[in-house]
C-alpha cells in the first residue's frame, strides 16, 4: 500500500463514529477520565477556590471586568452585548448598524441591573442602554421595523448619539477580546500585558481567490511580525500564529478535496516553512466537522514534510466536542511517533455548537457530529485531555476553557500524569 492510500483510509475511518449514538458512548465518558471519588472531590474544592478568588479580584480590576461581572452570560442582555461586541465594530455601514444595535437592545430587560454594580460608569453605561432600549420600544413601528425607526430618531436627535454611545461601549468592550486592528497592535499590547499569544485574525473566510491570495499574503506578514520579535525560550513559550485553511480557499470542502490539496497546500507549505524558518508555533485553526478529515490529512502532509524535518512548531486546535476528538488524539499520537515530531496540540470545547446542530438537522443526518448537551462535552474534554497527557513526547499540551471545573480538573490529570510541562 502506498503512502498516500494509507494516510486517506486511517484519516476517512475516522468517519466510523461520527454520528455515534450519544447515549452508549457518554456511558464510557465518566470512567475514562480516569478520575476517582477524591479526585473528584479535589477538583470540586479547587474550582470553588478559584471561582472566589476571581470574583474577589475582579472588582478592582477596571471597567470592562465589572461590565461582564454584572451582565454575564446568563441572561439576555449580556448575549446582547456579546453579540454587539463581536459584531458591531466590523459592521461597515450606519443602516446596518443601526438595525443591528435596534435588535439586540430593544428586548433587553436593563432596567433590572441599574445601580447594582461598583463601577459607577458600568450603571451609568446600564442607564442609557436602558433608556436606549425604552426609546426603541416606544412606539409600534419600533417593533414592526426597528431599522426604518432607528433612523427616524436618531435624525431626530440631529447626531446619531445613541448609535456613537453605543459603538464607544463596544469598542470597550471589543478591546477585551481584540488585541489590535494590525498584527503590529496586537504584538505591542501583549507585550504590555505580559501575555503569550497565538496570533489570529477576525473575519477569516474565503469568498474569493483574490480573497484566498489576500489572506495569505496576510498571514505571512503576521508570521514575519511574531518572528521578528522572538525570544529566545523554546518555541511553545513563544508567540506563534494561528491559520485558518478556509481562509486559504474558497472551496474549503471535502467534495473538493483534490482541488483543495493541490492548490491550497503550496500555500499552507510556504507559510510553515517561514514559521520554521523563524521556529515559532504554526497552529492549523479548527474547522466544523465536515472538515475535519480534510484538514487532518493536510496536517499530516505538513508532519510528513522533509522540508519542516527537525521543527517542533506544527501546531492543531482540535474541538471535544466533536464525538471524535479522542481519536483524533489516538492517531496524532501515532503520527508523532511515526515522524519523530511533537506537536502542539491546543484543546478547545468548539465555537460552532448551534451551527453543527442546524447542519445536521437540515441533511437530515441520523445522528449529531458533536455531543448535545454541555456535560458530555465537559466530559469528554476531560477524556482528551488525559489522553493528551499520556504522551508528552508525541504532544506538548495546550489546554483552552473559560471552564474552572474543567481547569482545574486539567490539573488534576497532568499531576496523576507526571507532567509539568503543558499550557
Amino acid at each position: 500500500m502506498n503512502v498516500q492510500a494509507r494516510e486517506a483510509l486511517r484519516w476517512d475511518d475516522l468517519d466510523s463514529v461520527k454520528f455515534a449514538e450519544e447515549r452508549a458512548m457518554v456511558k464510557r465518558l465518566a470512567e475514562d477520565t480516569g478520575l476517582g471519588e477524591d479526585a473528584r472531590a479535589r477538583i470540586h474544592d479547587d474550582a470553588v477556590e478559584l471561582v472566589k478568588t476571581a470574583r474577589a479580584t475582579t472588582r478592582s480590576r477596571g471597567l470592562m471586568d465589572s461590565f461582564l461581572q454584572e451582565f454575564g452570560l446568563s441572561n439576555k442582555e449580556g448575549l446582547a452585548l456579546m453579540c454587539l461586541a463581536e459584531a458591531l465594530l466590523r459592521v461597515p455601514d450606519a443602516p446596518t448598524a443601526d438595525k443591528l444595535i435596534a435588535e439586540k437592545i430593544s428586548g433587553g430587560a436593563w432596567a433590572e441591573h441599574m445601580g447594582r454594580s461598583e463601577n459607577w460608569l458600568v450603571n451609568a453605561s446600564t442607564l442609557g442602554l436602558m433608556l436606549t432600549g425604552s426609546i426603541i420600544d416606544v412606539e409600534a413601528d419600533a417593533r414592526q421595523n426597528p431599522g426604518d425607526y432607528w433612523r427616524k430618531m436618531t435624525a431626530k436627535l440631529g447626531e446619531p448619539v445613541i448609535r456613537s454611545a453605543v459603538f464607544r461601549a463596544m469598542g470597550i468592550m471589543g478591546e477585551q477580546f481584540v488585541l489590535g486592528r494590525k498584527i503590529s497592535e496586537g504584538i505591542k499590547r501583549a507585550k504590555k500585558h505580559g501575555a503569550l499569544c497565538s496570533f489570529d485574525m477576525l473575519g477569516e473566510a474565503a469568498r474569493t481567490s483574490k480573497d484566498a491570495e489576500r489572506y495569505h499574503r496576510r498571514y505571512l506578514e503576521a508570521i514575519d511580525a511574531v518572528g521578528k520579535v522572538r525570544g529566545d525560550k523554546a518555541v511553545e513559550l513563544e508567540h506563534g500564529v494561528s491559520v485558518k485553511l478556509s481562509a486559504l480557499h474558497p472551496k474549503y470542502l471535502a467534495v473538493k478535496e483534490e482541488q483543495v490539496v493541490a492548490e491550497l497546500y503550496p500555500r499552507l507549505l510556504e507559510q510553515a516553512k517561514l514559521a520554521k524558518s523563524y521556529d515559532i508555533g504554526f497552529c492549523m485553526d479548527a474547522e466544523e466537522a465536515d472538515r475535519l478529515v480534510l484538514s487532518l490529512k493536510l496536517f499530516e502532509k505538513l508532519a510528513r514534510e522533509p522540508e519542516l524535518a527537525g521543527w517542533q512548531g506544527l501546531g492543531l486546535a482540535l474541538q471535544a466536542y466533536q464525538k471524535r476528538a479522542r481519536f483524533v488524539i489516538e492517531r496524532l499520537i501515532e503520527l508523532g511517533r511515526e515522524t519523530e515530531r511533537r506537536f502542539l496540540i491546543r484543546l478547545v470545547k468548539g465555537a460552532y455548537w448551534d451551527t453543527e446542530i442546524k447542519f445536521a438537522h437540515q441533511m437530515g443526518w441520523p445522528d449529531f457530529p458533536v455531543w448535545t448537551t454541555k456535560p458530555a462535552t465537559d466530559l469528554n474534554y476531560l477524556t482528551c485531555a488525559r489522553v493528551m497527557l499520556s504522551a508528552p513526547e508525541q504532544i506538548y499540551s495546550q489546554f483552552a476553557t473559560h471552564n474552572a471545573h474543567s481547569l482545574c480538573a486539567v490539573r488534576e490529570l497532568a499531576r496523576q500524569a507526571g507532567v509539568e510541562h503543558y499550557e
